[in-house]
Order: structure tokens, then C-alpha cells, then sequence
């Protein structure tokens, strides 16, 4: 069984104010359905978080369209399940979608009854697919689904405060009960133990730490393949997080992003690849002084800067951007040490009004270029200065 595996898409993200949809469309088109022709693989999972918002607006849903169309084409089995950032209305359509190999999971029933796969040799694989759920859902989830069963869910009755780990215990002790099918393929949407955080992550803990699964729960899977950590990772030699497709940070601009391809025989992964993506946008973190910077060829990436500059420069974005026309953010690096106009000058404020125009100018020169203004630049001061007492009589 050959699985393409992939999470985290966030369609429709905004990175500081810039709609990401056409570059995450351009990904789509130029990077993933290339390799998906290349590889052919039997099986697409994608581990939740399709939508970057649980109301998603028109662009975003129109991306999703178009992507769900071309998987439809290519013919091979996907499976997309919810996580944390989508809502059911992703899933509206899912029995129709069904009909033609596109799994849209919003419940508990293809845990209960995995989806059974063949490869193209033969060889089925199970997936028990479960959706992100909030711990309410989850509980409301196992009692409707597990009904029948004469043990239900007593934890809520037995403990002032249930956590995810308590839930997914009772959930696996009750799919170990009927037996669990092998080979059999994890997929969720949360944080396993060990599992390392970017901080992009919406938390999925109202209140608190976000809880960390232990793997010992799910003991009985040969594969997990799940979403949530956008960096990817693979831990406890089974459980593989692919990460999100391209950056959504600038701490990530030059992190490896991907998908995994693995190939699974008689329960062991046998084969395992992670295979890069290339972005089309750079992200691109650029430090130093202004005046170094303020010299750069042009450049269009998505830009953040920080500058070295030790005192504070006049309207260093406004500037800047004519150098980078995508420049999203600006920072000092020595934010904290960066001295106020107040510092600079080190008046009074009984000094500050009794200093004359050209005293004052001399002042804020120096606050904004650390250096005192040149004769020339007085001269041009003066002139100025001049006139506008003469129009202010005249007024």
C-alpha cells in the first residue's frame, strides 16, 4: 500500500494581511497533482485542517473546489478528515463525494467501521479515521457510536476534570473489545507525546496547555498518521506528522515543507520518503542597519526585518518598502535598548519650551539621524522657517 500522506493546508490563510489563496492554488497546481501523477499512490490522506477558518470565505471555498475536482480526476481514494480549525460545513456534501473516492470525515462511524482499502497488489489496508472533537463531542461521540456495548463511558460521573487521553483510553479499550483490523492505519488531529510545537498551532485546550497524547494508548496501530504540528516529524517509528504544505511563518521560511510518501507491507512501513515542496512565494528574514538595507536590489518576497539600528529611525517601513514592496513586518532587534526622543535629548520639560525653533530642530535631527544637522541643512531650515513666519502674519 502506497500512501501519500499530507495535513494542515489552512486554504485561505492570511499571513499579515496577504491572502495566501493563489500562491497555496499555484502550490496545488505546479508542486502536489505533478508528484501525485509521479508517485500513483493507492491512497491520499489528509490529517485536518483543510480550512484556515471554520466559515470560510468565498475564495477559499472555490480553492477547495477546484482541488477536491482534480483529486476526483486523478481517480485515487482520499480521505480528508476535520481538524480543529474547520468546521462540518467542508464536509457538506460528503455522502455525494463518497461516490467518487473523496472521504470527507466528520464523526466517529469510520472509527467505529474503518475504511477498508485495497492496494493496486492486492494487499487491504484499515483506516480508522478520526476527526478532531472537542472533548464533549468526543464523549457525545463514543456513547452514540458504542451504544450497544454493556460498559459505557463512566469517567465524566467518576472525575471532576476528564482529559483527551481519558477519551481516546475509552475510545481504543471499546475498538480493541471488537477487535481491531490489521493492518491498521491511525489517522487523527492532535499532539502526540513528544511531538514538537512551532507556535502557530492553535491550541486545542480552551484553558491551560494544550494536552499531549501518550502513544502507549494506541499500541495496537502499525501506522499514525496525523495533523495538527506543523513541522514535520515522525516519532515512535510509526507516527508520522507531515506538517503544513509551505510556510506560514517567518520562523519557518527555511523549514523543509512537504508531504511523506510511505509504503506499507504486512504492517510494517517498509519504505518511508519525505518529499519536498517548493513554495511559490519566499519568505525571507533580512537583518542589519537601515542605511545598509535601504541600498538592497528590489525585491518581491514576503519580507520581515530587523533592524540594528540603536536609535529609532523616521518612518523606516514607509521607507523601506520601496526597496521591498511585501516588507509584513519591522522590528529592532535591541527593541528594549532603543532610546526615546526623550532619552536623546535629556530635557526638561521646563528646557523643552524654552528652546527657540531652530534649537528644537537641531534636537529632532539629531534623535532621528543620531548626528547634528549639517550648515547647508540649518541654511534650508532657516529659509523655511522664514517663510512660514511670513505667511503666518499674513494670516
Amino acid at each position: 500500500m502506497r500512501i501519500l500522506h499530507t495535513s494542515d493546508w489552512h486554504l485561505g490563510k492570511n499571513f499579515y494581511s496577504k491572502k495566501l489563496t493563489s500562491a497555496q492554488l499555484k502550490l496545488f497546481e505546479s508542486e502536489f497533482f505533478p508528484l501525485i501523477k509521479d508517485v500513483k499512490p493507492d491512497v491520499v490522506i489528509v490529517s485536518g485542517d483543510i480550512m484556515d477558518k471554520p466559515n470560510p470565505d468565498y475564495e477559499s471555498q472555490q480553492l477547495f473546489k477546484e482541488i477536491l475536482y482534480k483529486l476526483g480526476q486523478e481517480g485515487i481514494l482520499t480521505i480528508l478528515i476535520l481538524g480543529n480549525h474547520d468546521s462540518k460545513r467542508v464536509t457538506l456534501y460528503k455522502e455525494f463525494l463518497q461516490s467518487v473516492g473523496l472521504f470527507l470525515i466528520d464523526d466517529l462511524s469510520w472509527v467505529k467501521t474503518p475504511l477498508k482499502v485495497t492496494s493496486k497488489k492486492g494487499e487491504n489496508v484499515y483506516f480508522y479515521c478520526m476527526p478532531y472533537m472537542d472533548i464533549y463531542e468526543l464523549r457525545e461521540g463514543i456513547n452514540t457510536f458504542w451504544k450497544d456495548l454493556k460498559r459505557r463511558l463512566t469517567l465524566f460521573t467518576n472525575k471532576e476534570e476528564v482529559e483527551l487521553s481519558d477519551l481516546f483510553k475509552q475510545l481504543v479499550y471499546f475498538l480493541n473489545y471488537e477487535k481491531v483490523k490489521k493492518p491498521a492505519v491511525f489517522i487523527g488531529h492532535f499532539a502526540i507525546e513528544k511531538g514538537e510545537f512551532t507556535g502557530e498551532e492553535s491550541s486545542i485546550k480552551t484553558i491551560g496547555m494544550e494536552e499531549l497524547v501518550p502513544v502507549g494508548i494506541f499500541k495496537d496501530f502499525d501506522l499514525m498518521l496525523m495533523g495538527h504540528l506543523h513541522r514535520v516529524q515522525k516519532l515512535f517509528n510509526k507516527v508520522y506528522y507531515s506538517g503544513t504544505p509551505m510556510p506560514y511563518s517567518f520562523e519557518e521560511a527555511e523549514v523543509k515543507k512537504g508531504v511523506w510518501l510511505i509504503e506499507l507491507k504486512c504492517e510494517k512501513v517498509t519504505k518511508e520518503e519525505f518529499v519536498p515542496l517548493s513554495s511559490p512565494v519566499r519568505f525571507k528574514v533580512l537583518k542589519g542597519k537601515f542605511n545598509e538595507l535601504i541600498r538592497f536590489p528590489k525585491d518581491d518576497s514576503y519580507i520581515k526585518v530587523v533592524l540594528e539600528d540603536e536609535t529609532p529611525i523616521l518612518h523606516p517601513f514607509e521607507r523601506l518598502r520601496s526597496v521591498f514592496p511585501n516588507l509584513l513586518v519591522l522590528e529592532y532587534e535591541n527593541q528594549d535598548k532603543i532610546v526615546s526622543s526623550a532619552q536623546v535629548t535629556q530635557l526638561s520639560t521646563e528646557e523643552f519650551f524654552s528652546l527657540n525653533e531652530e534649537e528644537l530642530f537641531k534636537n529632532f535631527y539629531f534623535t532621528v539621524e543620531n548626528k547634528a544637522p549639517s550648515s547647508s541643512l540649518l541654511d534650508l531650515f532657516r529659509d523655511y522657517l522664514e517663510e512660514f513666519k511670513k505667511a503666518s502674519l499674513k494670516l
